[in-house]
């Protein structure tokens, strides 16, 4: 599960957002990768966001201007295969107490893109899971916004 706990650390130190299609916006710059994130009323955007586990910061929205800040986060590995929960955590930048007199709103993403067992957890699959099983990732935070 280090890729897991990886994508955790990456999303909630980098911070989520994004608009606009990012397949009209060409690839992700080196280092970087965009994922989709949907925040309700306030709209579904592309965000890209770093690669690297010790960046920390703001996504930035790709195809207009604005950032995200993440503040908490909320993440869940499935057995799509089977629907068993795999794994699930929660994080929190400042140990909940950062950004007090900040407004956030509430956001959804998948942190992957859905993949085969194998390929998520190579040779160390947890009980139950066949290799051919399909992993998801879900995730859910608190974001401030700032368009």
């Amino acid at each position: 599960m280090s890729r897991l706990t990886l994508l955790a650390v990456l999303v909630c130190a980098s911070g989520l957002l994004a608009a606009a299609p990012a397949v009209a916006s060409g690839p992700a710059a080196p280092g970087k990768s965009i994922i989709q994130v949907n925040c309700g009323s306030a709209g579904t955007f592309w965000v890209s966001v770093p690669k690297s586990e010790n960046n920390n910061g703001a996504g930035q929205i790709v195809g207009m201007k604005g950032h995200g800040i993440g503040v908490s986060f909320t993440f869940t590995v499935i057995d799509a295969t089977t629907g068993v929960t795999l794994f699930s955590d929660t994080s929190s930048v400042g140990k909940g107490h950062a950004h007090p007199n900040q407004s956030t709103t509430a956001c959804t993403f998948s942190p992957f893109p859905d993949i085969s067992a194998a390929d998520f957890f190579g040779n160390q699959l947890p009980p139950g899971v066949a290799p051919t099983d399909i992993i998801h990732g879900e995730a859910s935070g608190e974001i401030i916004l700032k368009l």
